[in-house]
């Protein structure tokens, strides 16, 4: 072996030791390095793409690749990180020729199905999607990340039972998979099936105790119920674990104005006063807020608190985890 074929494995090597302790900037110049001892050593280059990768420089990712893909033409994990810097910098067309090069080479790479079936959807092709996700699924039958975008698939479709099997599925793969668990809860919520809303609600808490979504949406669906007290305490603990998510102090102050109202004492009107001026603080165009706000504005102008008997106010949205990716 030559003497620069060692030079370039010696600074691979250091490279690889600085990208595993973080100190990404370090590991680049020790990979640009190798490069310039061995310009055929197609790991530097993937290396130095995942780091382009790391920092959002999509373009030189891609750059870095090409390269790999270059050297290695029959490498599909090349082409399929290749299909994603082009497709993190809008370049579809491009991205899924790499995907569908890397699926001819490997037709088990989950992740290049994943990602075709991800574009078919935000191209509307569903049965497109459908097919790439159940692809994906088969490759690895330990794998619930598939089901679980099947499941979002059929909710975007609105076929409830089928999204709800796709879930059911993703957690039989994966017990633990929080964000499936939670979209479980949440769609049975949307379906009025309360009961198993409340089940899964409850894993949900089991796996992650400090969930703050989580509780917002038990106290929603207690609220529902009638069962004040119980909504209340939900959405004291939404607020504790969350207080700067308005949607948590307004179903606080509605819940404990709603209930009190029969009787609403100086204090208690303060602290709900108090709870809508924080929703405001932090969204200052929250129209529910104000018209709780302005209703016991002009409840407090009422002699003695009594007169007039105020309305319901209409419950908040159903708080949603929107990051798919768990």
């Amino acid at each position: 072996m030559g003497s620069r074929k060692l030079q370039a494995i010696a600074h691979f090597n250091a490279g690889v030791e600085y990208e595993q302790h973080g100190r990404l900037d370090e590991a680049k110049a020790a990979y640009e390095r190798t490069i310039k001892a061995d310009k055929s050593l197609a790991a530097a280059y993937n290396n130095l793409g995942f780091i382009c990768v790391k920092t959002g420089d999509y373009a030189k990712a891609a750059k870095h690749f090409h390269h790999v893909v270059a050297l290695e033409p029959q490498n599909a994990e090349a082409l399929h990180n290749l299909g994603y810097a082009y497709e993190k910098q809008d370049m579809t067309g491009t991205a899924k020729t790499c995907y569908a090069k890397a699926l001819q080479l490997d037709p088990t790479n989950q992740e290049a199905h994943i990602n075709l079936g991800l574009i078919a959807e935000r191209e509307g092709n569903f049965e497109e999607a459908r097919q790439h996700y159940h692809n994906a699924a088969q490759v690895n039958e330990r794998s619930a990340y598939p089901y679980f975008c099947l499941a979002l698939l059929y909710e975007h479709a609105d076929l409830f039972d089928e999204a709800i099997t796709a879930y059911q599925e993703a957690l039989r793969r994966d017990p633990a998979y929080l964000k499936a668990c939670f979209n479980m809860a949440r769609l049975y919520h949307t379906q009025g099936e309360y009961a198993a809303a409340i089940t899964y609600f409850r894993k949900v808490l089991a796996l992650d105790p400090h969930n703050a979504h989580t509780y917002n949406n038990l106290g929603l669906i207690y609220e529902e119920l009638g069962d004040r007290p119980q909504a209340i305490a939900y959405f004291q603990k939404a607020t504790e674990l969350d207080m700067f998510r308005p949607e948590t102090h307004l179903n606080l102050a509605r819940a404990l104005y709603d209930f009190h109202r029969g009787n609403l004492r100086p204090d208690m009107l303060q602290s709900i006063v108090a709870r809508l001026q924080m929703v405001l603080s932090l969204d200052p165009h929250n129209d529910e807020a104000k018209v709780l706000l302005h209703e016991i504005e002009t409840l407090t102008h009422q002699s003695h608190l009594t007169s007039g008997s105020p309305s319901c106010i209409t419950r908040s949205t159903l708080s949603m985890d929107t990051d798919l990716s768990l």
